[in-house]
């Protein structure tokens, strides 16, 4: 039996999250398709995902860090927030046995998952596609400095806007890149989605100059969104003197 054939996963979308159904059998040799798979949906921007796993065996109980895996991944980037569901008393004893997940919440109903993710949901955000010429990072500055003001993220008014322009110089697309803001809780995100691929100078490069800007503390990578696509991204923490949002 293939590895397509043991993991079986389909979804269904629920008033705009993405509602995941696995079943089939989690082993070693299909552990990695459905990582990819969750990346996958996750990856796709949706406001959250929710995972039904009841219809789920699994060969090695450690194989569960895989929920954690992919809710670390999605975390970073592109912040989607992810819920287990599983009422199933045998996966519940196993998963509670090893004290998994530990990261991604678990919840015994989809109902009571959905719910979680609508109180999660709030916060704002910019996409915006960027235009086709030289001026894309003067309009990714003006894009950023807007949605600041409007925020009201005082304390990277002058950081953010540099950094949105350091991010779109490193990408060389033919109109076909987007800049991705998003103001949650005490965080600015800044991402490019773009078919530029970093090359390891550029990347460290990009790094360096985004740490000579910034005057908080932040995170940055990469997360493959298609196979010829990719977002390049920077979370930067609002800092304590500035409200947080509500």
């Amino acid at each position: 039996m293939g590895d397509e054939e043991k993991v079986r996963v389909s979804t269904r979308e629920q008033d705009g999250v993405l509602v995941v159904t696995v079943a089939g059998t989690l082993d070693w040799s299909s552990y990695l398709r459905m990582q990819d798979r969750l990346l996958d949906h996750s990856g796709r921007e949706p406001i959250g995902v929710v995972v039904e796993i009841d219809g789920l065996v699994v060969r090695s109980p450690v194989l569960l860090v895989v929920f954690d895996i992919v809710w670390l991944s999605a975390a970073r980037w592109p912040g989607t927030p992810m819920m287990l569901v599983v009422a199933d008393p045998r996966l519940t004893a196993l998963l509670d046995d090893r004290g998994l997940p530990r990261h991604m919440p678990r919840f015994g109903t989809t109902a009571e998952a959905l719910a979680a993710v609508s109180v999660l949901r709030h916060g704002d955000q910019v996409d915006a596609p960027l235009p086709a010429c030289r001026c894309q990072p003067h309009v990714a500055e003006e894009i950023t400095e807007r949605a600041c003001r409007r925020w009201g993220v005082s304390s990277l008014l002058e950081i953010a806007p540099q950094i949105a322009v350091e991010m779109v110089s490193h990408t060389d697309d033919n109109g076909t890149a987007s800049l991705v803001l998003r103001h949650r809780a005490r965080e600015l995100s800044i991402a490019v989605r773009t078919s530029t691929r970093l090359r390891g100078d550029e990347r460290l490069a990009l790094r360096h100059n985004i740490a000579s800007i910034a005057v908080c503390d932040f995170r940055m990578g990469e997360t493959r969104i298609g196979s010829d696509r990719m977002v390049i991204w920077t979370v930067l923490d609002i800092p304590e003197d500035q409200p947080a949002a509500i």
